[in-house]
């Protein structure tokens, strides 16, 4: 098959989305050539708009819809119900959601966008960390008495950002700080399962016997 670089650099930019490899962005750019051409410019006309409905919170990082041109979501506004003296630190928004559906925690959160890559030196995710240190530097409400919960899924690549994330907070242990605790989530999550294909039980039973 004749491929032209105009399909090469189409095909790259399909790749740039997570679990996307080179025969599923393949096989999105042959449908989309089945599409009528209506159908292409919704989807082309969606995609530019996409920053005009949707954005990520500048405080914790999530998705969040746009309504009045805010650069904070509800979570993270002064007025939230959220309980300000915990922060749970996630890899993914799906993570997120599936966390919230079970109804169990009531606190803050912190999206990463994944687990931390060692080989890589300057990414969105340490620039993440680096916030989240800044959080919990500024947040009195996590000083007096506050948790800071990795819930991070049980991979190599989890476990590795876990002991990095409690590196760069070891900082802020002890001193002014005494009852500020870092905490992972407990039995109930399978080694090697991703936090947000577990289901609603074994969800809770891991918020419970966190440690």
């Amino acid at each position: 098959m004749e491929i032209s670089q105009y399909f090469i650099e189409l095909r790259k930019l399909f790749e740039r989305l997570p679990g996307i490899g080179p025969r599923q962005a393949n096989r999105f750019i042959w449908a989309l050539l089945d599409f009528d051409a209506d159908s292409q410019k919704k989807l082309g006309q969606a995609i530019l708009d996409l920053p005009m409905h949707m954005q990520r919170c500048t405080v914790c990082f999530r998705v969040f819809p746009i309504q009045n041109s805010e650069k904070v979501c509800s979570f993270c506004a002064e007025n939230t119900s959220k309980d300000k003296s915990k922060i749970m630190v996630l890899e993914h928004d799906s993570d997120l959601l599936n966390i919230e559906k079970t109804k169990i925690y009531s606190g803050l959160y912190h999206v990463l966008g994944g687990p931390l890559d060692p080989l890589e030196e300057h990414s969105a995710v340490r620039n993440h960390i680096k916030a989240l240190y800044e959080r919990v530097l500024t947040f009195s409400e996590l000083q007096k008495n506050g948790e800071i919960i990795l819930a991070l899924s049980p991979t190599k690549l989890g476990e590795f950002t876990a002991e990095y994330i409690k590196k760069v907070l070891e900082p802020l242990l002890g001193g002014k700080t005494p009852k500020l605790k870092i905490t992972r989530l407990g039995r109930g999550l399978s080694t090697g399962i991703e936090l947000e294909y577990a289901d609603e039980l074994t969800l809770k039973q891991a918020m419970d016997n966190r440690k």
